[in-house]
């Protein structure tokens, strides 16, 4: 790990964390607000739970890679999030069925709630992590020196001594 990674370390995570939960709750409260008053009772209830379901599959995810990825290698970082995402998904679809047999549950409310929550989250989410400068490759100063070991140790490999 370089120096520059060990100094940023959880800072992706819990700057792209905050970006997306403010706007997400924002959202989220104003679209439960909106159902409440047009569905009643039950649909505000039903947006309530929407929003819930949506922060926690989202922000779980970000607080896990924040502890399983240490380190910024590339491979680990896409095997690490591609194995959280699918164990997220399975779990939202347990939580989809039961809360599909839940009768007073307002399916219609809580959809478009967990919708307003998703777009808000993922506009958030694009917003911080461009806002947070992570660096995508390592300085110049921790790149090899120009005129050391990246000269070829065979002449002819170079094409020098082609066209005699």
């Amino acid at each position: 790990m370089t120096q520059q990674s060990a100094q940023t370390g959880s800072y992706p995570f819990s700057a792209t964390l905050r970006g997306a939960l403010v706007p997400t709750l924002v959202a989220g409260g104003v679209a439960t607000v909106v159902l409440a008053l047009t569905r009643g009772l039950d649909g505000g209830v039903s947006a309530l739970v929407g929003v819930a379901i949506a922060v926690v599959f989202f922000g779980s995810g970000l607080l896990l890679m924040d502890k399983l990825v240490r380190d910024r290698d590339p491979m680990l970082f896409m095997a690490v999030g591609m194995a959280i995402y699918f164990g997220q998904v399975l779990l939202l679809l347990g939580v989809l069925v039961v809360a599909g047999r839940i009768e007073s549950l307002d399916s219609w409310a809580a959809g478009v709630a967990m919708l307003v929550a998703v777009l808000a989250w993922q506009v958030g989410q694009v917003r911080a992590w461009r806002r947070a400068r992570v660096p995508v490759y390592d300085p110049p100063s921790d790149l090899p020196s120009a005129g050391g070991t990246d000269t070829p140790a065979d002449p002819s490999s170079t094409g020098a001594g082609e066209g005699r």
